[in-house]
């Protein structure tokens, strides 16, 4: 089952972290997108697998929010580190 067209799953820290993700029970590829504290895009990771388990996947510095969304998304909307993060109905 894939995320809806523009939808995805956003994690919110309470304070700056460098959290590791992975894809364990995930049936399907996506994008992480991982935002600092100043709601700047920090870094990004492409069209992670499934299979890519049980390699976990690191922000290259420190984020409060991070937000998965189906593979091919970042790209699709031209989404750069250094970009604003504007998710409407969160920030």
């Amino acid at each position: 089952q894939l995320l809806g067209t523009n939808a995805g799953m956003l994690f919110v820290y309470e304070t700056p972290a460098v959290p590791g993700f992975w894809m364990k029970e995930m049936n399907f590829p996506i994008d992480i997108i991982w935002i600092d504290a100043n709601k700047k895009i920090a870094d990004i990771t492409e069209n992670l697998a499934p299979e890519t388990f049980p390699q976990v996947f690191y922000p290259r510095s420190p984020v409060q929010y991070v937000l998965e969304v189906n593979a091919g998304w970042a790209r699709a909307h031209n989404v750069s580190i250094g970009d604003e993060a504007a998710l409407h109905g969160v920030f």
